[in-house]
């Protein structure tokens, strides 16, 4: 757990620019009480590492990011993916889509 800790704070440090607004982050969700944990304690990792970079973080709701991405709040993964190429023109992975319609949910929303 502290080496997966330490890799998500590295990202957020290795990575910000003079153009870099904030961290978004997608609010954890299910009943796994065990999974919820391990969700907030990387949120926490994450959330630090942004406040010592001086960057803004925020919480987006998981419903309301997928609406904004695709109107359906309920979509599903390979919807997050043409909605993301529809908007951008470029293939994403899974994992990509939703975190590029995290930070774009948040600038279009503006929350930093």
């Amino acid at each position: 757990m502290q080496a997966r800790l330490l890799d998500v704070a590295g990202i957020i440090r290795r990575h910000p620019t003079a153009d870099c607004l904030g961290v978004s982050i997608e609010q954890p969700f299910g009943r796994n009480a065990k999974s919820l944990q391990v969700l907030y304690t990387m949120m926490g990792a994450a959330a630090l590492a942004a406040v010592e970079a001086g960057l803004s973080v925020t919480l987006v709701n998981l419903v309301k990011l997928k609406m904004h991405a695709t109107g359906k709040g309920n979509a599903k993964k390979p919807d997050m993916q043409a909605a993301a190429k529809a908007r951008w023109d470029k293939d994403l992975g899974k994992d990509e889509a939703d975190a590029g319609w995290a930070g774009a949910y948040a600038l279009d929303n503006s929350l930093f």
